[in-house]
Parts: structure tokens; sequence; C-alpha cells
């Protein structure tokens, strides 16, 4: 074989050595993104919470911290009676702290958003060691929040239109808080609508009530603390975001080899890899062949040339 044809042959081995190596997949086909998964909305609501430190004549302190119809989604609730023993107080037995004609809490999530709600309607409350007088004389009143997935959060309250302390009418502002004092006894400080909103968050109550009060009645001498009436909140929902789509790559371990198969009619042959990301790959190989096929062509008829003028 002359050093022409060598070459030929040569170059034409190469081409398809080149096209049989492994190449490296782009980042795109080798992996994609992860989505991130979904977090529920939630809600609350509580027709009537006490916090409250009670301390008895022999110093000795007692907390009531209880809680009318306190639920927290999924759920609902109607009560319209909260009773809680306070240690030391009428000597142990359960003292009503909230009686009403109606009591309802409801709290809601699902896919479209989170909501909230407390109806509260004709009710007395009472504090430790004043069983027979009404702290605080609420006529109907209502609270709610929502947070829908597809809007902003909201925080609405309709006030009460009667509030009476210790028996008094009382004019509760909607700016500041309402003090009224009480000669012999204390003071109640009440205060109307606190709302909030965030981006993803609402909460209302509809009365926040601070008490300062030194019944000495029942061996109570000092009531000291803060009742929440219809207090709601919620927060909304957060879709799972689907992961970022990305070509599938062509063989599980993020490479693709091309393999030679024989052209039709023989003479040549031809790379396929079946994926179109090696449509680069397909072509330089089919320039090579072309390339060492015309100079092998071209070897042969110099060589039947030479052989006919001799």
């Amino acid at each position: 074989m002359s050093s022409s044809a060598a070459r030929t042959v040569a170059a034409a081995s190469l081409a398809t050595a080149v096209l049989t190596v492994a190449l490296p997949l782009p980042a795109a086909f080798a992996t994609g993104e992860s989505g991130t998964p979904g977090k529920p909305g939630r809600a609350s609501a509580v027709t009537a919470e006490l916090d409250l430190d009670v301390t008895l004549l022999n110093t000795v302190d007692v907390p009531v911290n209880v809680a009318l119809n306190k639920v927290q989604t999924p759920a609902q609730r109607n009560d319209a009676m909260l009773t809680a023993k306070v240690e030391g107080v009428d000597q142990n037995r359960p003292v009503t702290l909230v009686k009403a004609q109606v009591g309802q809490s409801v709290t809601r999530a699902d896919d479209k958003g989170a909501t909230a709600s407390v109806k509260l309607v004709g009710a007395d409350l009472h504090a430790p060691g004043m069983p027979l007088t009404t702290l605080l004389g609420l006529e109907a009143l209502s609270a709610e929040a929502s947070c829908p997935v597809d809007g902003p959060p909201t925080a609405k309250v309709v006030a009460p239109a009667k509030v009476t302390v210790l028996g008094r009418p009382v004019a509760v502002g909607l700016n500041s808080p309402t003090r009224v004092d009480l000669p012999a006894i204390g003071s109640v400080e009440v205060e109307f609508s606190k709302k909030s909103t965030t981006t993803s968050t609402a909460a209302a109550s509809a009365l926040e009530v601070q008490v300062k009060l030194n019944p000495l009645n029942l061996n109570v001498a000092k009531v000291d603390g803060r009742i929440t009436v219809a207090s709601v909140s919620c927060e909304k929902p957060v879709p799972a975001s689907a992961p970022s789509s990305a070509a599938p790559s062509p063989t599980s371990g993020g490479t693709a080899a091309a393999r030679v198969i024989p052209a039709q009619g023989g003479g040549g042959e031809l790379a396929s890899t079946g994926a179109s990301g090696t449509v680069p790959l397909l072509a330089g190989g089919a320039t090579l062949l072309v390339a060492g096929g015309a100079a092998l062509w071209m070897t042969r008829r110099r060589r039947a040339a030479h052989a006919r003028r001799h």
C-alpha cells in the first residue's frame, strides 16, 4: 500500500474513532432543579381568653390562664360558658368567668386560603373574687381574618353596640384605650379593634381589656391581667412549585456515546446518537467521513490511471 493510500485509511479510521468517544452532556441534560414543597395555610380563633394574675389575701399568687372556644385549623367550636377552678378562691369551687348567649369560633384552611372568625352575643365577663358583678358586659360583636392564596390578607371587626364596665355604659374609643376608674375597686382599660396585616398574615381582636382590681372579696386581694375578646389570626397557604423543566438525558450515566452504523449502499459510514443534543457531533463526523471517502476515491483513480499508462 502506498503512503498516500495509508494516509487516507488512517484519516477514515480517525473519523470513526472520534465518533465512538463518549462525550459529557450539558448540565441541562444531566440534572434539573428540584421544586419546593407547598405549605398549608393556618388559622386560629378564640372567643374569649383570660390571662390574669390573682393574688389572694394571704399573698399567694394564682395564675388564671383560660380560654373559651380556642381552636386552630381545621376546627370549629360552639360554647357559651367558661368556668375554671381558681385555687384558693370561693372554696375551690369552679368560678364562672364567661357566660354568653352565643359563643362561636370557626377556622378553615384549604388550597384557596385560610380564614378564622369569632362571633359572641350577649356576653358577661367576670373576675375572680367578683362572682355576682359583671366586670364587662358586651352585646353582639365579631372578628374575622381572611388570608386568600390569590389576594391580600384582610382583618375585620364589628364592634359591640353596647359595652358596660361593672354595669356602667362605656363609650369605647377607636384610636386609644378607654380607661374606667372604679372607686375603691381599681381600674379597667378597654381597647377596641386591634388589627394588623402583612403580605401573608392577618390578625384582629375585637376587644382587649386591661384589668387592675382590688375586690377584697372571696379571699381575693388583687386581680391583674388582660382579657382578650374575639381574637383571630390566619396565614395564607404557599402553593408548591413545580421542578424546572430539563431535556431528557439519553443515557443514565450523563454521557452520550455515538455509535457508527453502515450507510445504505456501502462505501461510507454515518454516525447516529439518538439525541438532538449531539447534532454538532453528527455533522462533524459526517464531514470527516466525506473527506476520508473523497481522499480514498481520488487515490483509487490515480492508481487506475497509472495502470492504464503502463
